[in-house]
């Protein structure tokens, strides 16, 4: 697609949506919710789920390398019985009255451009975490939502085990008195990444839809796949890429959104000298009225932490007690050590959380959303507050009604970005 045809493209989307007429003529999902899942990473779990849940099938498979998406197509077919399509370019999903649905599984520098798109074109939104790659395209995600009524839920696919709602109501009935710190912890074996020279880009990758809204450099493997997670362009990091699992437990646990100010401690430690621009340990803090959040990352550590139930977890401090609680259970101590209240069951991801999203896509019910995309903002948002503090070495402090820094102007140049040309963000 040329520049002029995508600009037109994008325009006459955009223009559609401010209508209304996009929403009000979107096709009401059928009893078969169509999905279409873009990327082939993580978008290959979420292919196979999607086309496994009851009520759901999955119609399209996009990505802009076609050795993996016609790879994934083949494997859902034998799946499912039904060869999804194989789509380039996400754009001409819009249109279509079969697509009902998008998976976005992108990288992350992609993840807010679609799930905003598709919400203007009248389609419900799937969108794995980080649900943006800045605060601004996270706001904007969420109004177009909003405006478009539509149903986006965001991948923090922790939340569909069943015994958090079961530790939040301990908290909130005073088992642990007044909390006033909570800690989020994100233990990792990331291996180093080697400095790679430029290459041409291989055959059958549409480079240009894949480079999308980020500043056009030469292709890299370290660029391509997983390894953009790592380098600011196209990632955010451990912190936007796993961490965010742990900051959303830890937020949804007393229901915290944005905070008062933030700080970063953060270093490239088992990682020195080699490709990553990103760190590989981190401590950020979170400031709130009478709480500290703090997030610890040790990506340099291949074993579990002494006396926790699994690698990542977190720990929620009151004045009478506290918890440690993660994916498989919580344990409750008191003064002294003193064992309380617990629980215990492994989870494993059985499709909860995309049986809820079909559900609600079907029923129209936003609020029995597991993870609405107001909830992956605020939990995006901490992330991308936490990175900003560690590039600019600095505390800051945040106006969460303008989302904004406020003690210092040019931190505010991280809360957004410069979009390439033909690839700048719609008006919602």
């Amino acid at each position: 697609m040329s520049q002029t045809d995508r600009r037109t493209f994008l325009g006459s989307a955009a223009a559609l949506a401010a209508t209304g007429l996009g929403t009000l003529e979107a096709a009401a999902p059928s009893e078969t919710v169509n999905m279409a899942v873009l990327g082939c990473g993580r978008g290959s779990s979420l292919a196979r789920y999607f086309s496994q849940v009851k009520d759901s099938q999955v119609v399209a498979i996009c990505d802009v390398d076609e050795s993996r998406g016609q790879a994934l197509c083949a494997q859902i077919g034998q799946l499912s019985g039904r060869r999804p399509e194989y789509v380039v370019d996400y754009r001409t999903l819009l249109d279509r009255k079969d697509v009902d649905a998008l998976a976005v599984a992108t990288p992350d520098h992609w993840h807010a451009p679609v799930t905003i798109n598709a919400c203007l074109a009248g389609k419900d939104v799937y969108v794995e975490k980080p649900c943006s790659h800045n605060v601004h395209e996270g706001r904007m995600a969420v109004t177009a939502a909003r405006k478009h009524k539509r149903i986006v839920q965001h991948g923090t696919n922790l939340r569909a085990a069943p015994h958090y709602k079961q530790a939040w109501k301990l908290i909130a009935d005073g088992e642990l008195g007044k909390v006033m710190m909570v800690k989020a912890i994100n233990n990792q074996r990331r291996g180093r990444m080697a400095h790679r020279k430029d290459e041409p880009v291989p055959k059958g990758v549409n480079y240009d839809i894949w480079v999308g809204p980020a500043p056009m450099k030469p292709f890299n493997r370290n660029r391509f796949h997983t390894g953009w997670h790592w380098l600011w362009d196209y990632g955010t990091g451990d912190l936007g890429n796993d961490g965010v699992h742990q900051v959303d437990i830890g937020r949804w646990a007393l229901n915290l959104g944005a905070p008062k100010a933030v700080s970063c401690s953060g270093a490239k430690l088992g990682w020195k000298g080699d490709a990553h621009e990103v760190p590989d340990a981190m401590v950020v803090t979170w400031e709130y009225d009478d709480l500290l959040y703090v997030f610890e990352q040790r990506d340099f550590t291949p074993y579990r932490m002494q006396a926790h139930m699994n690698d990542n977890d977190n720990i929620i401090y009151g004045d009478n007690g506290y918890m440690m609680v993660d994916r498989d259970g919580y344990r409750i101590f008191h003064r002294g050590g003193k064992p309380g209240k617990k629980f215990y069951k492994k989870w494993t991801d059985d499709g909860g959380h995309y049986r809820n999203f079909v559900a609600c896509v079907k029923n129209r019910n936003q609020d029995a959303l597991n993870a609405d995309i107001l909830e992956g903002h605020y939990s995006s948002m901490l992330c991308h507050l936490g990175n900003i503090a560690y590039r600019t070495g600095k505390r800051l402090e945040f106006d969460g009604e303008t989302e904004t820094f406020t003690n210092d102007k040019s931190a505010n140049q991280y809360l957004t970005r410069e979009y390439r040309k033909g690839y700048e963000l719609p008006k919602v």
